[in-house]
């Protein structure tokens, strides 16, 4: 016998309130297209536009920067320092949780002259006056996916 909370007839919630219309689509996908832009032109304030002031942010390699400020210095640095690089993020899956708030599955690609790797992220968005932001950003590694 099944508990209540189990039984078969009970529907499965879904987090998505509704598929994303062809117009919040595009306004995301220019936020990522915006992101390649920018480490194409090593410009770190244009890269760390989208995010909020409260963002989180954690890198492939497990690193946490709380907040605009001590993500952007990281970037500024990192992207002064690093080769030069194009990135390709491919939206894998966009589930709008209310008309301002999205959770946004990626793929980006990065190829250097030395290397190129690949990673998953999940982002958190929310719309503001108009605007998708960045909030919350959590990336991993694809395993075996470094090519020298």
């Amino acid at each position: 016998m099944s508990s209540p909370e189990h039984a078969p007839s009970d529907a499965r919630p879904t987090a998505a309130i509704a598929d994303a219309d062809t117009v919040t689509t595009g306004e995301i996908e220019t936020l990522f297209r915006t992101l390649e832009s920018a480490l194409a032109a090593k410009d770190a304030a244009a890269f760390d536009q989208p995010f909020t002031e409260d963002i989180i942010f954690i890198t492939p390699a497990g690193a946490v920067f709380r907040g605009w400020d001590e993500l952007h210095g990281y970037h500024r640095k990192r992207l002064g320092d690093s080769p030069d690089a194009r990135a390709h993020f491919e939206i894998l899956a966009l589930r709008l949780l209310t008309p301002e708030h999205a959770v946004v599955n990626v793929e980006q690609k990065l190829h250097t002259p030395e290397f190129s790797v690949a990673n998953r992220g999940t982002w958190v968005l929310i719309k503001r006056n108009g605007t998708w932001w960045a909030c919350s950003v959590h990336n991993t590694n694809i395993a075996g996916s470094v090519e020298v």
